[in-house]
């Protein structure tokens, strides 16, 4: 018998969290990179830098030049940064490593603009928000659906 009332309350909480309400959950769109251009472009030229722009979309500007090779997977790296929204709104920031950069380390915009930094660089990468979270930004973050995000980066170290 109490079996029974155990699956019973299973299926009843089952129940409500399938029933439906007049409340419509909120869906995300994913924003392709190009879309994100026009807002990117404006926050370039009022921060009066030129950026380059990788294939994927990613922008990028070496402030300082290192020395030696580019960052690369297998690397040993430590790096400051500063991430911010393109408001200003400052979400993350810290001292990296040292850690193995490994595929799927970070974020794919991240991932692929450290690597355009050496020892010793310090830089921006502007990404566009399908190279960041998309549709799947930290709970509890000030990050939204589709953000675009800046980071301002220093490479400490790079051990291959």
């Amino acid at each position: 018998m109490r079996l029974v009332s155990i699956v019973f309350g299973i299926c009843f909480l089952f129940a409500q969290a399938c029933s439906s309400d007049d409340t419509p959950m909120p869906v995300c769109t994913p924003v392709p990179v190009g879309d994100q251009d026009e807002i990117i472009d404006q926050y370039i030229d009022q921060s009066g830098q030129t950026m380059q722009t990788t294939a994927s979309g990613l922008r990028y500007v070496i402030e300082t030049p290192g020395t030696g090779d580019n960052i690369d997977y297998g690397n040993t790296v430590e790096l400051e940064y500063q991430g911010v929204l393109l408001d200003g709104t400052d979400f993350d920031s810290g001292t990296l490593g040292p850690l193995v950069l490994n595929q799927n380390t970070f974020i794919p915009g991240f991932e692929e603009g450290i690597q355009l930094f050496n020892e010793g660089a310090e830089g921006l990468i502007v990404i566009p928000g399908a190279l960041a979270y998309g549709c799947f930004p930290p709970i509890g973050s000030v990050i939204g659906d589709n953000d675009v995000l800046v980071f301002s980066i220093t490479v400490l170290s790079v051990d291959p």
